[in-house]
Formats: C-alpha cells, structure tokens, sequence
C-alpha cells in the first residue's frame, strides 16, 4: 500500500518534469511467487524505480528491459520461469520456483487515467477495479494494456472491443462485489484476450483510543505499512498533536464525542489503549456495538473480562470483533515489541490468516484464495 502511494506521489512530481517514466505490473503468477499480482514498480529514464515486483530478483532486468519500452512507447510482458534451468542459464538465480509476468508500460495518457483513479479510490476511501489486458492473440484491435476502469461512482473504458467490453464489464462488477482480483480469459472470433481485474483496496484505517508513550511505535509502523492513523486522546492533551504528528488525525475529544469524527467501515480496525480502566470502560461502551472487524484491547484478560462484565450489565449489544490480550504471542516485552505484535495480528485479521509459521504451510504463500483465475497458460507471450 504505501509503496503504491509513494508512485502516485512520484508521478505527481515527476510529470511535469518532462522525464520519461515505465510502470512494470506484476499481472500472473503461477507457483511460489515472492509478491502478488498487482505488485508495481516506477522505473524512470535516469535510472530511479520507486516500488518493487518481487524480492529483489527481478528488478535488474526488468529495468533493462523497460529502457527499451520507454524509448520505444510500446507495452510489453515479459514472462520469468523460474520452475526450470533456464532460471540459471539466465543468471538470477532466482530459486522461487514459480512463473512471473510483468507488464511495462510507457507513461502516457492511459497509465496517468490509472493513477488518478487508485488515487481517488484512496483519498475517497472507495474499493475500486481496473481490468488491464495482458494477453492479446490473433487478429483482435485490443492492444496491451487498455484498460476499464470501475468502481462505485466511475466507469472509464478504453478497451476498443464492443463484444469485449460486454464480458470484461460483467467480470469487473462480479470482482468488485467480492473484493477479489481474478484473471479471465475471453475467446472472442478476433482472438484471444487475458484480462487480469485487480480489486483496489482503500488504505487500512487504524483508530487508536489512548495517547500514551506506548502508540508512539504503534503510529509509527503504521504509517510504514501505508495505514490511515489516527490517534484519540479523550484526554484532550495538547501535547498529543506534537507527539503524534505522524499520525494522519489526531483527535481530542471526550469518549461522547468521539464516534461523530470518526469513521467506520470494513477496513477500519482499532486499538483501545489508554492504560485507564474508566477511559477503557467509557470508550468500549461505544465501540462494540459498532461492526469492527478488529477490536483490540490492551491489558490482561481478567481485565477485559471485567469491562465486558460491567457492559454486559448495562445490556451493552457485543458486535465488534474482540481481541484481548492484545497482539500475536511473539514473547513481546517493550512497547517497540508489543507495537509489532500488535501491527501483525491485524495484518493477520484483515488478510484472513492465521498467523502461523510459514515453515508449516503447505500451500504457496499466495495461494488460490489470493487470485482467482479461470486458467493459468503455460505459453510464453
């Protein structure tokens, strides 16, 4: 997330900067894969990329490749086996053992219209999808990287097929709905055509009720992932807005007014912390009733089983998701430590995994359930 944010800003910087600029797309995997379809890079002419499509592997080639696109203007795929010697009769050594296409683009009007609209789709907290073809075979008029564009108040459409554009639309509003990428494969009488519909995620929105010195690291790494932070002092210090100013909104207010300035949807989680048994108390009276996916709370058990005890006497309606202690069991100790535990539960949560050890998984790391696709081809481009 914060990654793609950090190329819309670039772009927004760079544009007007008459510099020529590619943007490589992980669109298809197939095996073990170091990052997921959607993955982006920015690479400029100069020699600067913003972003990654993988480990570290594929950059260098990728790079080189796109000198060749941003001259040219003309989008390519490149396709990466790894399953295969050819891995090392390349030199990348890359040992992921899977397969890797990667789409390079020219910035032009057509990347630029994709850019504002994420961007919007950020800024307005909206889901949205972009349907890119990343396959084109026989003698069809779409050309590599039209593009339609949806979401709940948007249609842009730039894919030159009528018949196309019926079936994609259809596929778009179905992976919108369900908040999944999924790649499709339409045979049209011109050709065959791949599309990869990539479902855009709204930024994380993470509340944190309390304004101790313990947020702090939990703010912070936050912001590194590329959440939405803002810190709830009912305190109202004024000495909050300085120590947070990391942070995205800082709110001081009493726990009555709290839920009027703050928003809550399907990717909101919070983080009650306050280290106040009473704060705790007032402020939890309001949060579980809401549809929180996430609901943490700091302190012991018996603690928590006390407050929910004391709520539940006030007939106070449970709907909030409750995680209490706190955190994943990483043995954290400082508030660095328990920030980190913290950060990755709600990864964890809001990624529907169990946060087990990656040794004792059997299946690839982005499974099925990360991508659903109709077919994968064997078939270079």
């Amino acid at each position: 997330m914060k990654e793609l944010k950090n190329i819309i800003s670039a772009i927004e910087n760079l544009e007007n900067n008459d510099k020529k600029i590619a943007i490589a797309t992980l669109v298809k995997v197939s095996g073990s894969t170091y990052r997921k379809p959607g993955a982006r890079m920015l690479i400029t002419a100069d020699g600067n990329t913003i972003g990654s499509i993988s480990g570290g592997c594929l950059e260098s080639d990728v790079f080189e490749k796109s000198q060749t696109v941003i001259n040219s203007e003309n989008s390519r795929v490149l396709k990466y086996d790894t399953t295969s010697e050819e891995d090392m009769i390349w030199g990348l050594g890359l040992g992921c053992q899977g397969i890797a296409y990667v789409l390079i683009e020219p910035l032009q009007e057509n990347q630029l219209q994709e850019i504002a609209f994420i961007k919007n789709c950020f800024s307005n907290r909206n889901y949205g999808a972009i349907a890119t073809a990343i396959s084109v075979k026989g003698e069809s008029e779409i050309q590599l990287g039209q593009r339609l564009l949806l979401s709940e108040n948007t249609i842009i459409n730039n894919l030159t097929d009528d018949n196309l554009l019926t079936d994609v639309l259809s596929d778009t509003k179905v992976a919108l709905e369900n908040h999944n990428s999924i790649l499709k494969e339409y045979h049209l009488a011109s050709g065959k055509i791949e599309v990869f519909i990539e479902v855009i995620q709204p930024p994380l929105s993470l509340i944190v009720f309390g304004a101790g010195y313990d947020v702090l690291p939990l703010v912070n790494f936050s912001k590194q992932l590329g959440w939405d932070v803002t810190v709830v002092d009912n305190r109202q210090r004024e000495a909050s807005k300085k120590r947070f100013e990391q942070a995205d909104k800082i709110q001081l207010s009493p726990p009555d007014d709290i839920l009027e300035n703050i928003e809550i949807t399907e990717r909101t989680v919070a983080v009650v912390m306050s280290h106040n048994y009473l704060d705790d108390l007032e402020m939890l009276k309001l949060l579980l009733p809401s549809n929180l996916n996430y609901l943490g709370i700091l302190g012991p058990k018996k603690r928590t089983n006390r407050i929910l005890q004391e709520l539940q006497e006030e007939e106070i309606t449970v709907n909030a998701n409750i995680y209490s202690p706190v955190g994943l069991d990483i043995g954290a100790d400082n508030a660095e430590e328990i920030a980190l535990s913290i950060i990755a539960e709600i990864q964890a949560v809001t990624s529907q995994r169990d946060a087990g050890f990656l040794k004792n998984r059997n299946a690839p790391i982005h499974g099925k359930e990360e991508l659903a696709t109709d077919k994968l081809a064997t078939d270079k481009f």
